[in-house]
């Protein structure tokens, strides 16, 4: 009886693998956009800043809960730049009108942090300086108040240059 169970299940799962399905993926290739700057390329902001808060009770951001305005990142992290540049320039904008939100995404060069709070100052920081194509090393100073799991608030300051192709 054990011995045709075991045939049994064998022949069942052999069969699932001669009868299962197959999968297909097609892509096509992106083209290549990266471009080679020089500093001179650009014309160069003063040290601009944009600040942002983010208060969060229950660990959620009940503010940007269907609200949501930020500055997303892309683009290469350099720590040595030399004379030339050479920047992955995918710059965007998507609206999102079922939820309210609203994504800029903007080249950066240096650290971009990883809290969505310093994308919410780089946010304030391109609005409050449009025309600019390109953030440089910005630099973060932030400010927590922390009950865990209860309440948390969260300031930050960006300030950065800013660079716009000439």
């Amino acid at each position: 009886m054990k011995k045709l169970f075991y045939v049994t299940l064998l022949l069942l799962l052999f069969a699932g693998m001669i009868t299962s399905c197959s999968i297909s993926n097609m892509a096509m290739k992106q083209p290549n956009n990266h471009i080679e700057f020089y500093k001179g390329d650009f014309d160069y902001s003063p040290q601009v800043t944009g600040e942002a808060t983010s208060v969060k009770v229950l660990m959620i951001d009940w503010a940007r809960l269907f609200n949501v305005k930020k500055g997303d990142v892309t683009g290469e992290n350099l720590s040595n730049p030399t004379e030339i540049t050479t920047i992955n320039m995918a710059t965007q904008f998507v609206k999102d009108g079922i939820v309210g939100a609203f994504n800029a995404i903007i080249p950066v060069i240096g650290d971009f942090g990883k809290e969505k709070v310093n994308q919410y100052a780089l946010y304030e920081m391109m609005k409050k300086n449009p025309g600019y194509d390109i953030v440089l090393y910005p630099q973060y100073e932030s400010k927590k108040f922390v009950i865990p799991i209860i309440y948390s608030k969260t300031t930050v300051k960006a300030t950065a240059r800013l660079g716009k192709i000439k």
